[in-house]
């Protein structure tokens, strides 16, 4: 993991440069000097750095002098040097080399030629321009702020508050979309004035007018260099060869982000994604006679069933089948109940600089790190993406088909899903109620005995301060559902990825705990090759996950592919949070003194869910999504406000 910062003027010269290495100290996660250890260059008006293995080269091509700065890895080098060959790049060159000389060659539309996770910053001294890109899925992150005379980016927004210049001030809109649990708005940061470059994306912005940046709106325009609606359709003439294929793409993706370490780990449930990228990670080590570490998250204390009728809340028994299946698999355990609450929401809120959106799930996910770390392990594999990649369930495919009125080939599914268990209200709540107007649609929810969850249920937000900034409306649309996003014709795995920026998160595992967070499942090549087959291929007669249980047939225990029931992850959440009871309420009192919590949060009421504790019913509606949402949510956002405030010292 690396880190990148820099700035540049895009009119007028440098009276004094800025101090670079100041956002480089405050990134830094190796040991020893940072000022020994980084270095920047400077080109002109723009001063790149790195540091942490963080990569930045300079060089003139065609009489342009160009500096360019890349936290990442490139998994097409060989294809890249191939074409740039002529260029003159020579085959020992780094990979910011060949973003620099791909610069040169393609332009502005370079970053969609590139195949791996990376953020990388251009500056063309002749254009006066500087041109800010992330991947396609954006596994890397990369922040920017700027006023009119010119530009600061850096890899983290710690690296931009080294800077005495730039004002640390909070985002009241962006905390009320958070508590309300609607997508934040594109490239939108917990700071006023901090933006995210968008995944997918690049910026270019240029001077030379003499005006400086023109921003109106507070922003840049971010121009998409990732298409997927424009991928080419992939048709095979057998059934098969799409498993084949994705199996092999699964194993490609996985390939590149094992390549040189000899410490892997990797998280493992009870899921078809996870035990699929650890299945092809364990064979692809032992072939280099290497052991998989497998780390499962289970239950610190007994669950009712009854409390989750339908659910899978320990997902160690089927894990453990996984595990078992392969000879250098060591299994690890690792529980729920790991850490303290208030332990857990306070490291993850400092190390992603915002508050974490499942404070949870954070107790179990640090506790994996932290003993990976403990056994030298160098990369984590994970399946974040796999929902809407390998084990797609073609959900959003039905819900198209029933928005375009193709009846025939909708009820056919429907037909094929009612044949496999699933009940026809359901069906029609779920894929023909979905279609209509949000209060039609609310009404008949509400009528069939299935009301769409409120606001309320699930917020701790204050009914005034969510009405100021705007996101009743937003909140009552989505209903807490994702499959309700405004999506137009974007398909929903397309938008799922564009909406939910989780890169900081790796950012913050390696900054913690010295782990690469590595996501074979969002891998761009996967990720395209899913998009681009047909839609039928992961729901195939009634049965969901269709795909992803062919590929791994004969590779996974048949018990794990053929499990009915999803898991649900931290079942035990309520142990936690009575644990932490006392602190909850100290917290409560400490909230009622910052400006902006006792303004978002509705403190009188999380008064009287402490006084009315439950004593059961962990997993029901009344009490789940108000207490280990709402409430859990509430604190972590309280919490990292008022630890905020002050602004930037």
């Amino acid at each position: 993991m690396m880190a990148i910062a820099g700035s540049c003027l895009l009119d007028g010269d440098w009276r004094a440069p800025p101090d670079i290495e100041r956002s480089l100290a405050a990134m830094t996660l190796g040991a020893g000097s940072t000022r020994s250890r980084a270095r920047t260059h400077r080109v002109g008006a723009a001063v790149f750095g790195q540091c942490d293995h963080g990569l930045v080269s300079a060089r003139i091509a065609d009489g342009r002098s160009i500096l360019a700065a890349l936290d990442g890895r490139l998994d097409n080098r060989g294809e890249l040097l191939s074409l740039l060959r002529e260029d003159g790049v020579s085959p020992s060159a780094n990979d910011c080399d060949i973003v620099l000389s791909a610069y040169a060659r393609w332009g502005e539309d370079f970053p969609d030629r590139l195949i791996g996770d990376f953020a990388c910053a251009i500056w063309d001294a002749s254009a006066r321009s500087l041109l800010l890109a992330r991947d396609a899925i954006g596994a890397r992150p990369l922040f920017y702020w700027h006023d009119r005379d010119g530009l600061f980016f850096a890899t983290e927004p710690r690296g931009l508050f080294a800077q005495p210049a730039i004002p640390k001030t909070i985002d009241a809109e962006w905390v009320a979309r958070s508590l309300a649990a609607v997508p934040q708005k594109p490239g939108a940061g917990f700071y006023r004035g901090i933006a995210r470059v968008m995944q997918g994306h690049a910026m270019r912005v240029a001077g030379g007018s003499g005006g400086g940046i023109q921003s109106g709106t507070g922003g840049l325009l971010q121009r998409r260099h990732w298409r997927p609606e424009t991928l080419a359709p992939i048709r095979f003439a057998r059934d098969a060869d799409y498993a084949d294929g994705l199996r092999s793409m699964l194993d490609t993706a996985v390939r590149d982000r094992i390549a040189g370490h000899a410490a892997v780990g990797g998280h493992l449930s009870a899921g078809l994604d996870s035990a699929s990228v650890t299945a092809s990670a364990a064979r692809q080590l032992h072939a280099r006679g290497l052991r998989l570490t497998a780390f499962t998250a289970t239950p610190g204390s007994e669950i009712d069933p009854a409390d989750y009728p339908g659910r899978l809340v320990d997902e160690g028994p089927l894990a453990a089948l996984t595990a078992a299946a392969f000879p250098n698999i060591d299994h690890v355990c690792v529980s729920t109940l790991a850490s303290p609450l208030f332990d857990a929401v306070d490291r993850a809120n400092f190390a992603v600089d915002e508050p974490v959106w499942a404070p949870i799930n954070h107790i179990w996910a640090d506790a994996i790190s932290d003993e990976a770390r403990r056994r030298g392990l160098g990369v984590l594999l994970i399946g974040q993406a796999g929902n809407v990649t390998i084990s797609y369930d073609g959900n959003g495919w039905l819900v198209d088909l029933c928005r375009q009125r193709r009846w025939g080939e909708a009820f056919r599914q429907l037909r094929a899903l009612a044949a496999r268990g699933a009940n026809w209200p359901s069906l029609i709540n779920r894929y023909l109620i979905a279609q209509l107007p949000t209060p039609v649609r609310a009404r008949l929810r509400a009528l069939m005995g299935r009301p769409e969850l409120a606001l309320r249920e699930m917020s701790l937000i204050r009914p005034e301060f969510a009405a100021r900034l705007h996101v009743v409306e937003e909140a009552r649309d989505l209903a807490g559902d994702v499959n309700n996003l405004d999506r137009g014709d974007t398909d929903l795995r397309v938008l799922m990825l564009q909406t939910f920026d989780l890169a900081m998160f790796g950012r913050a595992a390696k900054r913690r705990f010295g782990i690469e967070l590595l996501d074979p499942t969002a891998d761009r090549r996967l990720v395209e090759y899913c998009l681009a087959i047909p839609q039928e291929q992961f729901l195939r007669d009634g049965e969901q996950r269709a795909l992803i249980r062919r590929a791994m047939s004969g590779v996974l225990p048949p018990a794990v592919l053929n499990e009915p029931r999803r898991a649900l992850q931290a079942a035990d959440w309520h142990v936690a949070m009575g644990a932490a009871r006392d602190e909850i309420a100290r917290e409560i009192e400490r909230l009622a003194h910052s400006p902006l919590a006792s303004e978002a949060l509705d403190l009188p009421r999380m008064r009287r869910m402490l006084a009315d504790w439950p004593t059961g019913g962990w997993g029901s509606r009344a009490v789940r999504y108000p207490y280990a949402i709402g409430l859990a949510r509430g604190l972590a956002v309280g919490r990292f406000i008022r630890q905020v405030e002050g602004g930037n010292a």
